[in-house]
């Protein structure tokens, strides 16, 4: 630390001077003469131009400038303690900060929290956001560094960021007591004369569905658009229709209400996980990243593994 000239050492005598109220002891404290501190405070008042303080019968007592420069001087040594413990943190991989994460929201509300609690078992200082955006703005926000950790259907490839691309298989979540719950695989004819439940139109689930569909010359009955998976999972709770997804999303979906069945021969669901460069991103960082990938691939291959083993 310098300005106008003083030194560490002038700055560190002045403010054991301050809190100690004697040279004799501040000399004690630094491992010095008493004479080396009054030295460093005479340097430190030259280089500053006006006196610290004031010398009344071998006492030392600050002046009001001395006490409003201890003051500023105390404030910088609070932020510089502060910079050395989150680097002793660093050193030890105890990482604090704050963890930018967005996903689309089909993922967002199951998975999310999901990952974060999980995560926070490694990490327990860190602070984590979470943020649900449409995939198609997802990576816009990723070149503009708003967001550490990404997860989107988008699969645009851009250079200005990192991106790993994953297929998952899809499944059909029916209500508990449909018919089609005693058949342990469902084929796309066992759809026809059904209501289906799918995202919004650019829905690449629905299109895909929807093409598959029409060439095997399969009519559902009706069918129900929602944005979110969450109302998709409350339709087929009521008992409103059958809803395809991915596997991953049907992770928590499978409950008492609703019975998960595989496809035949599946329509796959695509996403990515888009990432910093490298040279853009913290070492810190980057370590969770690597964590929260293998969290994420952990859930992949149990969904996988759940509803369509090998």
């Amino acid at each position: 630390m310098a300005y106008r000239g003083f030194t560490d050492s002038q700055i560190e005598a002045f403010m054991w001077t301050m809190k100690t109220a004697s040279a004799t002891e501040a000399a004690e404290k630094m491992l010095i003469s008493q004479p080396a501190i009054s030295r460093l405070l005479k340097q430190l008042e030259d280089r500053l131009g006006f006196a610290l303080f004031e010398r009344q019968h071998n006492r030392l007592l600050p002046t009001r400038r001395g006490t409003l420069f201890y003051h500023e001087v105390d404030k910088v040594y609070l932020g510089l303690a502060h910079l050395r413990v989150f680097a002793d943190k660093l050193k030890d991989q105890h990482v604090s900060g704050q963890l930018r994460i967005v996903s689309m929201p089909s993922l967002a509300i199951s998975l999310l929290p999901a990952l974060a609690m999980e995560l926070e078992r490694s990490y327990p200082d860190l602070e984590l956001a979470l943020y649900s955006y449409r995939s198609s703005q997802i990576p816009d926000d990723m070149i503009a560094g708003r967001f550490d950790f990404a997860i989107t259907t988008d699969m645009r490839r851009d250079p200005r960021y990192q991106s790993r691309h994953y297929a998952l298989p899809c499944v059909c979540a029916l209500p508990a007591s449909h018919p089609l719950t005693q058949l342990d695989v469902i084929d796309y004819q066992d759809l026809n004369g059904e209501v289906l439940i799918y995202g919004e139109p650019h829905d690449p689930i629905r299109q895909k569905m929807q093409l598959t569909l029409d060439e095997l010359n399969v009519h559902p009955r009706k069918v129900w658009t929602v944005s979110l998976q969450d109302m998709a999972v409350r339709l087929v709770k009521s008992g409103t229709g059958i809803a395809v997804g991915s596997c991953l999303s049907a992770l928590d979906a499978n409950e008492a209400e609703i019975a998960i069945r595989p496809l035949r021969h599946p329509v796959t669901y695509e996403m990515q996980i888009l990432l910093p460069l490298d040279k853009d991103i913290d070492p810190a960082v980057a370590a969770i990243n690597t964590r929260l990938i293998a969290l994420l691939e952990q859930k992949i291959e149990l969904s996988q593994q759940q509803f369509y083993p090998r």
